[in-house]
């Protein structure tokens, strides 16, 4: 009779849940909705019943029908952001469920592999900075900051909900919170007065195929998507598509602001010729299955010896893989860390500084997705490198906007070749005017190409003023096949005779008629309008002809171009384009 007794209660227990509503985890208590937009709350309920939304800061209400499979989905109007709790209630029927503490500001997602996972606490022997004093701290961004982190989950077809809801920024819970968006969190709450939420998405060691479902993943040659195919491969954070169903599932419907993007390590020997492109189609799929134009932030890889050979180039080829994203997808963008690193982590792939890293990301988008201006839209790149005899002068793009560089007793991470390929250490100072360096080497008379910690770790301290560093970069194709040769020095015969300005290719009105002809030794006599003849030497491939505008002593540099015309230059800045007169 008990037996019998037990089975009813339990059938109807049963029967009676079937008509309950359900939640995933991060409806909840505690949750931060996104700011003046319509945000989306989702769950189950029996098929076919309406739902019914309800807030406090409205009177309106939102109905919406749960479908064959009992989901239902409704978008909410929420206002401008504020510390106040809000709450909100869902119903069907008799059933109602309660949300408490709700906070409306700006939500981001959090993602990538084990640097964007990696919690303020650190790992086992991979500390980050100043941990300890950031925990404690931390209560002050109570009803401020709150977290939500997905846990590592395997999956082959799409999860409902996972992870156990939203945590308060409180020394009790924030040494699990991920560290890099924390530090995010922070900068964006103190510039914009607004509570913001972070729900922290990563797998250490995942691939980016990881992210990707088994429709995409089975066009990529190469590549397992079959789960029995993927469940062979031993590391369950090595296998396609399980982070798709698994942890991008039960959130692609949350309203987020943007993405933070934290991966590529695990590319570096895994198709990494291809990451862009599947890295452009991700973010495709998030914008496409979240329903959003979702800006998104990365973070490059840092420098680590890698397969133990801290001068190999695998990850230099992933790193500009990355940046690569950048030009392939609009609204994408991307901080360096090549100057994150110190000499004692070179086998570690955790590096120490993740409040840079979270500062960094928040700089852009404070400009880009917040306009606000005062804050960097791109960090200092390199634009070019000329060669003439032992020196090289630099380029390079958004000096003046980034304030010039950073004041560096010696930059660190250069590296020069001549025409025998073999590299050697580089010295660089920073000219007067903000977009040019020069740069020797000691070891090197007669450079053909440059590059800046362009290794798996070869950390540089290139920075722009404003503190965002100067990525990696490279002057040749080396590897690729394309070998640099000596740049021929200019035949006078060539220069000689009369140049006129082209109108279009003017810039400032300077009158840079100029006459050229053999000087002694041979040197060059250069006549420049409104100037005393000058014999200069050629030196490679250009002329350096002093010139005095309103009494302040320049060069103009010329050089003679591949389709016949004479380019003029001050401090590196184009001012005019002459062709010979006939």
């Amino acid at each position: 009779m008990k037996r019998l007794f037990f089975t009813i209660l339990a059938l109807w227990l049963s029967l009676s849940a079937m008509g309950q509503i359900r939640l995933p985890s991060q409806v909840g208590d505690y949750m931060v909705l996104q700011q003046n937009t319509e945000a989306s709350l989702w769950g189950w309920a029996p098929k076919g019943q309406t739902v019914t939304v309800t807030t406090s800061w409205s009177e309106d209400k939102y109905s919406t029908k749960a479908g064959e499979d009992g989901s239902w989905k409704i978008a909410v109007p929420t206002p401008g952001g504020s510390f106040e709790e809000k709450s909100i209630t869902v119903s069907q029927g008799k059933n109602s469920v309660e949300i408490h503490h709700v906070l409306i500001g700006e939500v981001w997602l959090g993602s990538g592999q084990s640097n964007m996972q990696m919690p303020l606490k650190g790992f086992n022997n991979c500390p980050v900075e100043d941990s300890m004093q950031e925990i404690a701290e931390s209560g002050r961004y109570k009803g401020k900051i709150r977290y939500s982190t997905i846990p590592t989950t395997v999956a082959y077809t799409p999860l409902e909900s996972s992870g156990d809801g939203w945590k308060e920024c409180v020394p009790g819970n924030s040494p699990e919170f991920g560290a890099a968006a924390y530090f995010f969190a922070k900068n964006l709450v103190d510039v914009l007065d607004v509570p913001v939420g972070i729900i922290n998405n990563a797998w250490g060691g995942s691939c980016v195929e990881g992210w990707l479902p088994r429709e995409i993943v089975s066009t990529y040659e190469g590549v397992p998507s079959d789960p029995e195919e993927c469940e062979k491969i031993m590391m369950a954070m090595s296998r396609p598509t399980i982070m798709y169903y698994g942890q991008w599932a039960p959130v692609r419907n949350y309203t987020f602001k943007g993405i933070l993007w934290y991966q590529g390590e695990s590319n570096v020997g895994y198709f990494p010729t291809q990451y862009a492109e599947r890295m452009s189609t991700l973010i495709g799929l998030w914008r496409k299955e979240n329903g959003n134009d979702l800006p998104v932030y990365m973070v490059e890889i840092a420098p680590y010896a890698e397969n133990s050979n801290p001068d190999g180039m695998d990850s230099p080829i992933l790193r500009e893989q990355q940046h690569k994203v950048t030009e392939m997808v609009p609204d994408t963008y991307i901080i360096s860390t090549a100057d994150l690193v110190s000499s004692d982590e070179v086998s570690q792939i955790h590096p120490a500084r993740k409040k840079e890293v979270g500062q960094r990301l928040s700089y852009l988008a404070l400009n880009h997705t917040y306009g606000l201006s005062v804050f960097p839209s791109a960090a200092i790149t390199f634009a070019s490198a000329e060669f003439d005899g032992d020196r090289i002068t630099l380029r390079f793009n958004g000096a003046a906007e980034n304030g010039g560089f950073s004041r560096i007793a010696e930059i660190e991470g250069l590296e020069v070749c001549g025409e025998d390929m073999v590299w050697h250490k580089a010295e660089a100072s920073v000219m007067p005017y903000g977009n040019l360096m020069t740069a020797w080497s000691e070891e090197e008379s007669e450079p053909v190409a440059i590059r800046y910690a362009f290794r798996n770790f070869r950390p540089g301290n290139l920075r722009s003023a404003n503190g965002l560093a100067v990525p990696p970069f490279r002057s040749d194709r080396i590897l690729e096949g394309e070998f640099p040769k000596k740049e021929a020095p200019i035949d006078i015969e060539s220069i000689k005779g009369k140049w006129t300005p082209i109108p279009t290719e003017t810039e400032g009105g300077l009158p840079l008629e100029i006459e050229i002809s053999e000087g002694s030794d041979g040197k060059a006599l250069v006549k420049i309008s409104g100037q005393s003849p000058a014999e200069v030497p050629i030196k490679g491939s250009k002329l350096s002809v002093p010139y005095n505008m309103e009494g302040i002593a320049l060069m103009v540099d010329l050089k003679l171009r591949k389709d016949g015309k004479l380019s003029a230059e001050i401090v590196g800045n184009p001012v005019a384009t002459l062709e010979k007169a006939k």
